[in-house]
């Protein structure tokens, strides 16, 4: 099993293969299998243009993956082939710098429903699967994302309610329309962790026409935080059963399992792609469960560190400025 991850060397954003707590550029180790076989077979990456960057590989998916398999191999057998970076001291970006879009599930975990509407509508009915839809929402498009251990400037926006929201990520591998829920997972290239953090008083707008306003609410500078990083969806047996904690300076504010997802990933990649073609390098956010600030009357404050761990994936550490 390898992970993915783009982190700076020399200054510059290099992919990475990371095996255990060790990352590896892989143009490096490319370059150095090349030079071991020699003219035996065709040379790993080769179709994918320099420098490598996630989405490079991301387009040329699957067949970009199988390559990531030889060179973890080669890898795992002549580990001093290249110089390795420990993943404490690595500086990591977001594991897509520039992803074409970012899609968010909304309200799509049932107990993070349930909280919502005590707060908001006391009273209503309960969001279900059965009598709703996804709700998704565009939360980024060709915009810069920050990465694990960068800084969440929340003191740069005016309003006192940042809030945190860790959710399973699912990254598009292969362009797609019109997908069936039953096929949607040959369509995904791996998973990562995003924190879609939230200015909720920008959320709700003070208008009488309009509702809802999610691009002032959740796309301020630094506030989708994603990494550090992308795991091959051929490592992760079933993503709706995985375990999810956020905790804020250590303490447990957010503890669930995506099986709790009202809306499965077959059935948000089908809904979206009604209408919609998804591509390479698309990011779909599948909503976070109960347990977020909004809900205790606590939010976010310059000197705190929110982490998301996600069981198999890893663990998205920023501090909050």
């Amino acid at each position: 099993m390898f992970k993915l991850a783009t982190i700076e060397i020399k200054g510059a954003p290099r992919v990475a293969l990371a095996l255990g707590d060790t990352l590896y550029d892989v143009e490096s180790v490319a370059a150095a299998h090349t030079r071991k076989a020699g003219k035996a077979g065709k040379a790993p990456l080769a179709s994918v243009p320099r420098p490598v960057t996630m989405l490079g590989l991301l387009e040329r998916w699957p067949a970009a993956f199988r390559d990531l398999q030889r060179l973890a191999t080669f890898i795992e057998a002549q580990p001093r082939a290249v110089p390795g970076v420990a993943a404490a001291r690595a500086k990591f970006r977001a594991p897509i710098l520039y992803p074409p879009r970012i899609f968010t599930a909304g309200a799509n975990y049932n107990a993070h429903s349930k909280e919502m509407t005590d707060i908001l509508r006391p009273g209503s009915p309960y969001t279900t699967r059965e009598n709703s839809n996804p709700y998704c929402f565009l939360t980024s498009s060709i915009g810069p994302v920050i990465g694990h251990r960068d800084k969440i400037l929340a003191s740069q926006v005016p309003d006192k309610k940042i809030d945190w929201e860790g959710e399973l990520a699912v990254v598009i591998g292969r362009k797609g329309r019109a997908i069936r829920p039953e096929d949607a997972r040959s369509y995904v290239a791996g998973y990562t962790i995003v924190n879609d953090v939230t200015a909720r008083s920008f959320v709700v707008p003070k208008r009488l026409d309009f509702k809802i306003d999610w691009l002032m609410g959740k796309c301020a500078d630094t506030f989708c935080p994603m990494g550090p990083y992308l795991v091959p969806d051929a490592f992760i047996e079933d993503p709706e059963r995985l375990s999810l904690k956020t905790t804020v300076n250590d303490q447990v504010m957010q503890d669930a399992r995506t099986d709790d997802l009202t809306h499965n990933i077959g059935d948000l990649l089908a809904f979206l792609s009604q209408t919609m073609t998804l591509l390479p390098g698309d990011v779909l956010s599948t909503g976070t469960p109960s347990g977020v600030g909004f809900g205790r009357g606590v939010f976010l404050q310059p000197g705190d560190v929110v982490k998301v761990e996600i069981e198999g994936i890893g663990t998205l550490e920023n501090p909050v400025a």
